[in-house]
């Protein structure tokens, strides 16, 4: 990634693939002078993309994928896990990569980028690792997730800021490197909810400020309101934690368990709570990187073709189905290790967009919104891709 160049005239509607600096986007906080030192120079800026077009039947898709999700993470939620996992998993890492690859390309710059790899390759080791080394290799691998966030913290302008930051981190760290298997269900839970930071980003470029607020109003509901709900116990007498028509793949499903359920919960109802909050979670996860934005954000998949003239929709998509079907094979021939295997991948877009957050989180600035061109495409009749 470092070393591919991700440059050139920014134009109308364009969204974060090339640096605002080579367009007529001016940096509101200032151009860093060429012997600033990397940690001192604030991420370079980058273009909101306008989003343009009228989608009526956008919110009730979405009311609709949210209350099916919510029906199937209630009556099957095991299911409804190892199901995305197989089916899902390996295409929803590409579609995301793709789209944060196009959409935050000017803040991916090559020493971030660099660093990025190298702590996210780690975290991929070590989790593979562990099925070999044990609690060691765990340990390695929570220390490089903080190092990920430390390093988006390092893209943010203000020394005091940063340190600061970092202080936070490390206390965060020694709790968690304490209490090992606590932090591997809170951090599970916790990046479920990146969806939601990209969502509420890409909402910035819609123009009207009611249908923004309904918007994000329903982004809350959603992705916290109906966790809250579940958690709550409302819904407990619909609960199950049945395998069903997964138990040949995963047994009894205790698997599952470890990784969606806090230690010492067993016979409490948190756990299937818990397990139904993972199933719903991840099936809006799924929603989003695999059928929203490659319809609403075409504009980020055409920046990485731009540029990976070879990377086309329909090769993006027959690559991951082919992969995702020979994963499939694996899970069912070991799923521990398949789940292990698809995590390992999974970290690098997941890693890299947590970073992304923290960098959009703390960077201090506002982003401006490039004024669309009549080509935008959004809410105009598209086939779906890989068609």
């Amino acid at each position: 990634m470092a070393g591919i160049p991700w440059t050139g005239p920014l134009r109308a509607g364009e969204v974060a693939s090339v640096p605002t600096s080579a367009g007529p986007v001016v940096p509101e906080m200032g151009t860093p002078s060429p012997d600033d030192s990397p940690s001192a120079r604030p991420p370079m800026p980058y273009a909101v993309s306008p989003v343009r077009g009228h989608r009526p039947g956008l919110m009730g898709v979405a009311v609709g994928v949210s209350v099916v999700s919510l029906a199937l993470s209630v009556l099957a939620p095991m299911a409804t896990i190892v199901l995305g996992l197989v089916f899902f998993g390996v295409l929803s890492a590409t579609l995301s990569s793709r789209y944060l690859l196009g959409r935050f390309a000017a803040l991916l710059d090559p020493a971030f980028t660099r660093v990025l790899v190298v702590l996210v390759t780690g975290v991929a080791l070590s989790g593979l690792l562990a099925r070999i080394v044990g609690r060691p290799a765990e340990l390695v691998a929570i220390t490089l997730g903080y190092g990920v966030l430390a390093a988006g913290v390092w893209r943010w302008p203000g020394t005091t800021r940063r340190v600061v930051a970092w202080a936070v981190l490390a206390a965060a760290l020694a709790l968690s490197l304490g209490f090992p298997a606590y932090h591997l269900v809170v951090l599970g839970h916790l990046l479920a909810l990146t969806p939601l930071g990209f969502l509420w980003e890409w909402s910035r470029g819609m123009p009207e400020a009611r249908g923004r607020r309904r918007f994000r109003g329903a982004l809350l509901i959603g992705y916290l309101g109906v966790p809250a709900l579940l958690l709550s116990g409302a819904l407990d007498r619909w609960l199950s934690m049945s395998p069903g028509q997964v138990r040949s793949v995963v047994g009894d499903g205790g698997a599952i368990l470890h990784l969606t359920t806090l230690p010492g919960t067993a016979g409490t109802p948190l756990v299937a709570r818990l397990l139904a909050v993972s199933a719903f979670l991840g099936t809006l996860g799924y929603a989003a990187w695999i059928v929203f934005f490659p319809r609403v954000a075409p504009e980020a998949t055409q920046a990485v073709e731009e540029r990976l003239p070879w990377a086309t929709a329909p090769r993006v998509w027959a690559g991951a189905f082919t992969a995702g079907a020979g994963l499939a094979v694996v899970f069912t021939l070991n799923f521990a290790r398949a789940a292990a295997v698809l995590g390992a991948i999974s970290a690098y877009p997941v890693l890299f967009g947590a970073a992304l957050l923290v960098v959009l989180a703390g960077s201090g600035r506002r982003e401006k919104v490039l004024p669309g061109g009549p080509e935008s495409t959004y809410g105009a009749r598209t086939e779906p891709e890989g068609r």
